[in-house]
């Protein structure tokens, strides 16, 4: 699906709307450049899984752990991969152990280092087009 957002609010109906198909344990990867919508469309997700902590970047604490309520999904765990350098740097943190039936785990930069593949149930592609315009693909 390819959608043209004009509003942080848009962005996160179409993260919501995503959000009722998921059943937990899906990998999702975020891939656009700074600015894009990538966290803003994972405060949406997240809100709507029941989510009521604020949503943040990842890019400092590199990962964040939101408790949610929708059904079988529990957690929200958002990643920001884009300050490793080395593969293991992220084996430290036993991503894999987080991949789990009632987490839903979303994947800024999952590219970063390109000698790790990860396996991504849903990839979406976000690209800014001025002002707050932005394109997204699903």
């Amino acid at each position: 699906m390819n959608y043209t957002t004009t509003s942080a609010e848009q962005t996160q109906k179409i993260a919501a709307d995503l959000a009722k198909t998921l059943k937990g344990g899906e990998f999702i990867s975020l891939i656009g450049d700074l600015g894009a919508g990538k966290t803003t469309f994972t405060r949406g997700l997240v809100e709507a899984l029941g989510g009521t902590v604020r949503v943040k970047s990842p890019t400092f604490t590199v990962m964040n752990e939101y408790p949610v309520n929708a059904g079988n999904i529990k957690r929200v765990v958002h990643i920001d991969f884009y300050r490793f350098t080395d593969p293991a740097e992220l084996e430290a943190l036993s991503l894999e152990d987080e991949r789990r039936p009632d987490t839903i785990i979303l994947a800024e930069w999952p590219d970063a280092l390109p000698t790790v593949t990860w396996k991504s149930d849903i990839e979406i592609y976000f690209k800014h087009l001025g002002d707050d315009k932005r394109e997204i693909l699903i």
